[in-house]
């Protein structure tokens, strides 16, 4: 035991602790003195390592951290490998950002070869950045040994996986409509568009299709996005709906009956009269003229049985727009059913970077949302404009760089989830979800509905699809490891590495003719990549036996957007591979904004980097702050103002071990020779009192962190430390310290304050790793060499008095209401009072006075 002799200066506390840990490798020590125990297995969601840490990322790893430590101390072997996610969009667009690049064409034009290296340069630039701040942090992580997505073990596992979903079925090369971002020039997937949306104003325009050989005959459209109109096909309306032909001056416009009376009075035509109803399946098969047939020359061509015809579906709405729905079977998905279903041409004149083609007629060389303004211009000259309004919505933007998306027509590579759904919901069932609404409501919801999963991205920086086509008759070849590849080989390049463009130069030898088989030229969806982070993380591949004793993962936390993300992710793939869930438990963690509830942005100015908030208030005041203000899946408020508070409530225990360890110093008190049974018969009321309301707390936050409020479990060990310890027992044992006289009452209150204040010490070591070594360096006796070695306190039923305790909290209560009643009088407190009248509520309280 020594002395403290100074006040808590939390960054000096924790430059000496992390000096100590490093000099005596602690860190090691702790996780090898459970290496035997059975295994607590959590998996890491990686961070990408495309930027700086910002408190929202501290406030999640920080709760990891605390878990982690909490079932070491509970005698578990805890499986903590890092992982960093290193590839994919969000990485390639700092770098471009890096290189001054706008375009694909810009990164061919400085070479593949060198944008990869740079690549891999910024990944380990802020893979650096990321240990170091967690280290300093108190994330407690096997750094050393941390799995990389871009490693060519671990891509090797996303091939491995590739393959079996292949040789499953369940991955299909196929034509469909997907979300495409034109400025990274590449599809994305529908969990990826979940994470990007914004409210934008569109245009709102009706549009009137004359019917052919029907002079002054129309069928009336709405839509948002004239872009669209150079591929439109063709009008669905609802086969049992009532449609209404409406007489606007000398021309019928045909409408949703139900949708006339809202559509007239958007339009603001009063003038009006219904002079026929008739089924929405008896306008099947009316042809119409193009709107954009002159501007869009390519039409012409389209004369198939249904091309520009009124067509039926289901899912017609009649809750908006005029129940005729504009129909473009390359820009829509329901509208690409229709154009498979029906026959009719699948045209696409918009490419990949948002631009209209040759085919897009007097459109061609235009930027999608550009031409809105120039076809609405035309429509109007023509007559055909019936309206043109705004309107605002939620419109999706590129999840990495927040453009707007556009949906086209491409043939991409799918992961057939849609045929797993049944089976996702009922590995979700065995997983217990915190809170319960994430798994059940938003999770399951979206693992009803799942769609096809769009694997392929047409990027450079990722793990490569790992299929060859070959070049004469077409066969596929899905080589499923890096020797199986050697083996189907015509052409190695001697820099064998699994990333573009070295893996590009691989030729396979087609079995089926023997001709060349080029590699398809993909990289796979980033999130698959981290989302066999179940199995590639430990190389499951060469370490099957680890991986038994892995799987499934008992713990995972992350972001409660990553319902759309890697949560479902990892599901997706192990129920491809293993057909049931990877993990067992999983936290959802809310959001950080700032004080005033905004978003956190670059944009704004108000994004907190951990860096910068640790060089202020250092890693426990920051740990706990984020832990103690709310709940771990609430939305957490960041005020800095606040941290003050945690550092006074954690300089008020500092002041406590102050106090112990000045007094039982000065009087010789080694804890070794007091055990507590010696004392236990000298114990006065309140030494029995604090020792049962120990019991109780360490019930109480082994409860909270064994169910993931670990909010309540920092506030009880607070509440109790700084109420119970500091401002009451402390107070009513300072005469019996201040004897001089070695007499067993003031050991008594030793023993103890030293049990309590060493089992506190235990329970906070998980929230505030760096305070908590240093007061048990300075208290402990020839103890274990760290309180990050010891194992979690245990309930001790014998010492638990619950009518001792009720009575305190009488006499506690009491004491409040006198206080309460000398400031009503104002009387101060140091102000003498004859008498106290106190009348009991009831024998209870009486007998707690007495």
């Amino acid at each position: 035991m020594r002395e403290i002799k100074e006040p808590y200066k939390p960054l000096k506390v924790e430059e000496e602790v992390q000096r100590f840990w490093l000099e005596n490798r602690i860190i090691e020590k702790v996780y090898s003195l459970r290496k035997d125990a059975p295994y607590f297995r959590f998996l890491e969601g990686p961070p990408t390592a495309n930027g700086f840490m910002h408190i929202g990322h501290a406030r999640g790893r920080t709760m990891k951290d605390i878990i982690l430590r909490f079932k070491s101390m509970c005698g578990f072997n805890v499986w903590r490998k890092a992982g960093w996610d290193c590839q994919g969009l969000p990485v390639e667009i700092e770098v471009e950002k890096k290189l001054k690049l706008k375009s694909k064409r810009d990164i061919e034009r400085v070479g593949l070869d060198v944008f990869v290296e740079e690549c891999k340069k910024l990944v380990k630039y802020y893979i650096d950045h990321w240990r170091r701040v967690s280290e300093r942090l108190a994330i407690w992580l096997d750094y050393d040994n941390a799995y990389k997505t871009m490693d060519d073990e671990y891509i090797e596992f996303v091939w491995w996986f590739i393959k079996n979903a292949y040789d499953k079925g369940l991955l299909k090369e196929d034509l469909k409509v997907v979300p495409t971002c034109p400025r990274c020039e590449t599809s994305l997937s529908g969990h990826e568009v979940s994470l990007g949306y914004t409210t934008v104003l569109d245009p709102s325009i009706y549009v009137k299709f004359q019917l052919k050989e029907k002079q002054d005959e129309y069928i009336l459209i709405w839509t948002t996005t004239p872009w669209t109109l150079p591929g439109n096909e063709a009008v669905t309306v609802h086969p049992d709906a009532d449609y209404a032909k409406v007489l606007v001056g000398n021309e019928k416009w045909i409408l949703a009956k139900n949708l006339v009376e809202k559509v007239m009075n958007e339009l603001k035509i009063k003038d009006f009269t219904i002079v026929e109803t008739v089924r929405g399946i008896e306008l099947k098969g009316l042809k119409y003229i193009h709107p954009l047939m002159d501007e869009v020359p390519e039409h012409k061509k389209h004369s198939g049985y249904f091309d520009h015809s009124i067509l039926c579906g289901s899912h017609v709405s009649l809750e908006e727009g005029t129940g005729c729905v504009h129909t473009a079977p390359a820009h829509g998905p329901e509208d690409f059913e229709v154009g498979l279903e029906y026959g009719i041409q699948i045209f696409c004149p918009v490419d990949q970077a948002g631009r209209f083609t040759d085919m897009g007629g007097k459109y061609a060389g235009l930027y999608f949302k550009d031409a809105d303004s120039k076809i609405i211009e035309d429509l109007k000259v023509k007559g055909l404009l019936v309206y043109e309004g705004k309107i605002e919505h939620e419109y999706p933007l590129c999840w990495r760089c927040e453009t707007p998306l556009l949906y086209r027509v491409d043939k991409q590579w799918f992961l057939k989830v849609s045929s797993l759904r049944e089976k996702l919901l009922e590995e979700n069932k065995k997983v217990l979800w915190i809170p319960r609404w994430a798994g059940e409501n938003r999770f399951g919801e979206w693992l009803a509905n799942a769609e096809d999963w769009c694997i392929s991205r047409a990027r450079i920086w990722g793990s490569p699809l790992n299929i060859w086509r070959c070049k004469n008759c077409g066969a596929l070849a899905v080589p499923g490891t890096i020797n199986e590849l050697k083996s189907l080989a015509k052409k190695l390049p001697d820099r064998l590495e699994l990333h573009r463009p070295w893996i590009d130069d691989v030729i396979l030898r087609c079995d089926k003719c023997g001709g060349d088989m080029f590699r398809v030229p993909f990289v796979v969806d980033c999130w698959l990549d981290s989302g066999v982070a179940h199995s590639a993380s430990i190389n499951a591949l060469k370490n099957e036996d680890l991986f038994k004793k892995l799987y499934p993962y008992d713990f995972i936390t992350e972001a409660v957007d990553q319902t759309r993300g890697w949560f479902y992710s990892l599901l997706s793939t192990a129920v491809v591979l293993y057909g049931k869930t990877p993990y067992l438990k999983v936290l959802c963690q809310g959001h950080v904004v700032d004080k005033y509830g905004q978003k956190m942005s670059k944009s704004r100015g108000n994004v907190v980097w951990v860096e910068d908030a640790l060089q202020v208030y250092g890693a426990d005041i920051l740990r706990a702050y984020l832990i103690w203000k709310s709940s771990p899946e609430a939305t957490l408020a960041f005020d800095p103002e606040e941290l003050n508070q945690i550092k006074r409530m954690l300089s008020i225990i500092w002041n406590v071990f102050i106090f112990a360890t000045t007094y039982m110093i000065l009087d010789n008190f080694k804890p070794s020779d007091w055990p507590i049974e010696k004392v236990a018969k000298d114990f006065r009321a309140e030494d029995r009192w604090l020792l049962s309301r120990l019991q109780n707390v360490i019930k109480n936050v082994t409860t909270y962190l064994e169910t993931l409020q670990l909010n309540k479990a920092l506030r009880e060990l607070f509440d109790f430390l700084i109420d119970d310890v500091s401002r009451f027992y402390i107070r009513i044992i300072r005469r019996r310290i201040w004897i001089e006289a070695e007499e067993i009452d003031k050991f008594a209150a030793y023993v103890a304050l030293y049990n309590v204040l060493m089992d506190s010490l235990k329970l906070l070591s998980p929230f505030t790793p760096y305070i908590s070594e240093a007061l048990y360096r300075f208290l402990a006796e020839n103890n274990l060499e760290s309180i990050h070695m010891h194992d979690w306190p245990k309930f001790n039923e014998a010492l638990l008095d619950k009518r001792l305790e009720e009575d305190f909290k009488i006499c506690r209560e009491t004491i409040k209401a006198v206080s309460t009643a000398r400031q009503r009088k104002k009387f101060k407190l140091r102000w003498p009072v004859r008498e106290v009248i106190i009348s009991p509520a009831n024998d209870n309280v009486r007998e707690a006075l007495l």
